[in-house]
């Protein structure tokens, strides 16, 4: 605010100036007394020169003794007055020294101090400034004499520092304030004007005296210090793990939003007053714990602990902390949390996804040849028992092999289930109608003391899905429900349109939001503890006694959801029942009308066509040959791709049929059939395998227009399958395989 003041400065040898005008003063000031003193002497020499005079006089009259006593009187007062002078000399002289001995304390203050200080009087015509003027604004005294110090005042600041100053003329009362002023190198300083306001006896306004002081660096250091908490204040605000601090007795002392978020507390100042033991920990031995570690390493890290979130739900949070104190001394404890309960749910799929791609990886490598197998031992079980009279002792033990090599071949079916593996015929279904179906034939499954009831929605949706499988899931659940209400119960199948949103699918991991239609099987069983619950879909995991269970059969009703693109969910506590909820997603499809049963003239199965049989295992070519042979059907025997296109060259008929492995040295199954559709456009093909490969389904759904038949087979299966491709009447197999063959030849693939 002095800045605006005056432009004449104060010189930087204003001390010997002033040193050299008190001595100039002082000798003016001693001429004048040393010429009164002569004066004085010489009237008192004059006033002598008479004094013989009258001493000489015999005059004794009263007049002259008057005279002598005036002159006598005279003398003395002239030598008072010389007394005096002296005196008043000295007492000046003193005072003059104690004053400039006060100026030169004021100047070295002044001029020594870090502040600048200036006298300016209420016109605002500079009196005084001091020294650090100039070096705070870079100028030397002439530049400071010449320049504007109105103009060195940054211009959006002029008109504050002019309002101040008229304020401070118009009320007598200065007051504080900041403005900016150039200094000489052109940056721009940041001062803090005081102004205090000298009055004349009479109490008027007379002068300012104006302290200004640099806060440059202090606002600098205010600023970055603002920046810096801030950027601690965001980064602690917006961090997405919850961090906060809490006294040795589980008391919060702050937290941030995302611990409160974690927590589910709406009022930050509602979670404050909570007490970690008694209210969030999900036991005091946690916290104690946590406490511990704290007060004995001063420090821990990914600790993982239960909490308890405001609406009761439990949550894993992993926490690392420090141990602090406070101005006081007082320990307290700063922890970071992150949530990570969803994250433990993916580490256990993740677990289950390995153990599923093990259990896959064994099961696709072991299914084709142990396929092979079975469907031998199966086969020749059934010529066994057509070879034995009825009333044969062996004919049980033909049975007997051939319910082995059925299980055996089951086990193998629900592996590949599991692992996603098996080959999936999807098609628009009504779950109300394939419950429907269901519900008749359970009772003789699960037993007539558990009572079986629906609730079916009316408006229920479609679904795309393999109705096979499907069946198999809800008997899978319905045995498994019978198994845990061994003494009889209720068993309740319901479905329902769903639609499944963020909120829901951010609390059951693995759900993906959409509209589903919901599948229900629910029963009044012994319901599941949470320890089960946790491992209830891992294959060979089972609650059953030693050789009561195998462990697959919720593991594969998972493998059939999850390859049908749906979400299965568990809702169970010991004592209660248990409610298994599958979302399958909801298609924009009419069902299909179930086809009829095909009405033949003669045996059903048999026939006289031609067909080329390609398998590249001896004992299963030779049991398929003898199959379709007793059949009346006219069989072609490769056992290769290779071989194969030689005996279909070397055949001059038609091939109704190419019945073929798809996986075999050489050229696989789906290569031969473009190959041989190519030249035999109605030749029909009937594709049989041991387990799903790239080569016959993608992702696991068979293409349209392809047809498969599973090892192991029986000979029913066999020729039903055969005589059902055969009698297709239209060419959607030449139709379907063309184009592909003209694609590969397009790629180089052979």
């Amino acid at each position: 605010m002095g800045a605006e003041f005056g432009n004449e400065g104060y010189s930087g040898q204003g001390q010997e100036q002033t040193r050299s005008w008190l001595r100039r003063i002082e000798r003016r000031e001693w001429w004048l007394w040393a010429t009164a003193v002569i004066i004085t002497l010489l009237l008192t020499a004059g006033i002598l020169s008479f004094l013989p005079l009258f001493l000489a006089a015999n005059d004794r009259s009263e007049y002259m003794f008057t005279l002598r006593r005036a002159m006598w009187g005279l003398l003395g007062i002239v030598l008072l007055f010389d007394l005096y002078t002296v005196y008043q000399q000295v007492q000046i002289h003193r005072m003059r020294r104690r004053l400039f001995e006060r100026e030169e304390l004021f100047r070295l203050i002044s001029d020594n101090a870090a502040d600048m200080i200036a006298v300016v009087d209420m016109d605002g015509n500079r009196i005084y400034n001091s020294q650090s003027y100039g070096r705070a604004l870079g100028y030397d005294e002439n530049e400071l004499k010449s320049s504007s110090a109105f103009e060195q005042i940054h211009p959006e600041d002029r008109e504050l520092v002019r309002e101040a100053a008229h304020e401070a003329r118009r009320t007598g009362i200065g007051r504080t304030l900041e403005y900016r002023i150039r200094h000489k190198n052109g940056s721009w300083l940041v001062l803090e004007s005081t102004a205090s306001v000298i009055r004349t006896p009479a109490g008027q306004p007379q002068k300012l005296v104006i302290v200004n002081r640099d806060i440059s660096d202090r606002k600098k250091a205010a600023e970055s210090l603002r920046r810096s908490e801030s950027g601690f204040r965001s980064m602690v605000e917006d961090a997405p793990y919850g961090i906060f601090r809490c006294r040795g007795d589980g008391q919060l002392l702050s937290a941030n939003p995302a611990f409160q978020r974690m927590l589910g507390y709406e009022d930050a100042q509602e979670l404050l007053r909570t007490n970690l033991v008694a209210e969030i920990f999900s036991s005091a031995s946690e916290f104690q714990k946590l406490k511990s570690l704290l007060t004995d390493q001063q420090e821990f890290k990914d600790v993982a602990v239960e909490l308890r979130r405001k609406d009761g739900a439990q949550i894993t949070v992993r926490c690392s902390g420090r141990s602090v104190k406070n101005h006081e001394g007082a320990p307290s404890f700063d922890v970071f949390a992150e949530d990570v309960t969803e994250k433990r749910i993916l580490e256990r799929q993740l677990q289950m996804a390995g153990k599923m791609e093990a259990i896959g990886r064994l099961s696709g490598g072991v299914a084709h040849d142990f396929n092979n197998l079975l469907g031998v031992i199966i086969g020749y079980s059934q010529l066994f028992k057509r070879k034995l009279e009825p009333g044969s002792p062996l004919l049980e033990h033909a049975l007997e092999i051939e319910k082995a090599g059925q299980r055996a071949a089951a086990l193998t079916r629900q592996l590949l289930a599991f692992s996603r593996q098996q080959v999936l015929t999807p098609a628009v279904l009504n779950l109300n109608d394939l419950v429907s179906d269901m519900v008749k034939m359970l009772p003789r499954l699960i037993g007539e003391d558990i009572t079986v009831s629906t609730s079916l929605a009316q408006d229920l949706g479609t679904v795309k899905a393999d109705q096979g499988q499907i069946e198999q899931v809800i008997m899978n659940l319905a045995v498994n429900a019978r198994d845990a209400m061994p003494e009889g119960g209720k068993l309740r199948i319901e479905t329902a349109n769903r639609v499944l949103d963020q909120t829901y699918t951010r609390h059951h991991p693995g759900a993906r939001p959409g509209q589903y239609v919901m599948l229900g099987v629910i029963d009044s069983g012994m319901g599941i503890d949470g320890e089960t619950l946790a491992h209830i879909f891992e294959p060979f995991f089972t609650t059953k006694e030693v050789g009561k269970g195998t462990g697959l059969g919720l593991a594969t009703v998972y493998g059939v959801v999850k390859q049908s693109e749906g979400y299965i969910s568990v809702d169970s506590e010991p004592g209660q029942g248990a409610s298994f909820q599958i979302f399958l997603p909801r298609v924009d499809e009419e069902a299909a009308s179930p086809m009829p049963a095909r009405e033949r003239d003669g045996e059903v199965g048999r026939g006289s066509e031609t067909i080329l049989l390609v398998e590249d295992s001896g004992p299963l070519r030779k049991l398929t040959q003898s199959f379709l042979e007793s059949h009346g059907f006219s069989v072609l025997v490769a056992q290769n791709g290779e071989e194969a296109i030689q005996v279909a060259g070397g055949h001059s008929g038609k091939i109704h049929l190419l019945l073929t492995d798809v996986v075999m040295p050489g050229i696989n199954g789906r290569v031969l059939a473009n190959r041989l559709l190519a030249k035999q456009r109605d030749m029909k093909v009937l594709f049989i395998s041991g387990y799903t490969d790239s080569f016959v389904a993608v992702h696991g759904v068979l293409e349209r227009g392809m047809t498969l038949l599973n090892k192991p087979f029986t000979e029913e299966e066999l020729v039903q399958k055969v005589r059902e491709v055969l009698d297709r009447t239209n060419d959607e197999d030449a139709e379907r395989y063309l184009p592909i063959a003209s694609e590969r030849r397009a790629r180089g693939e052979q």
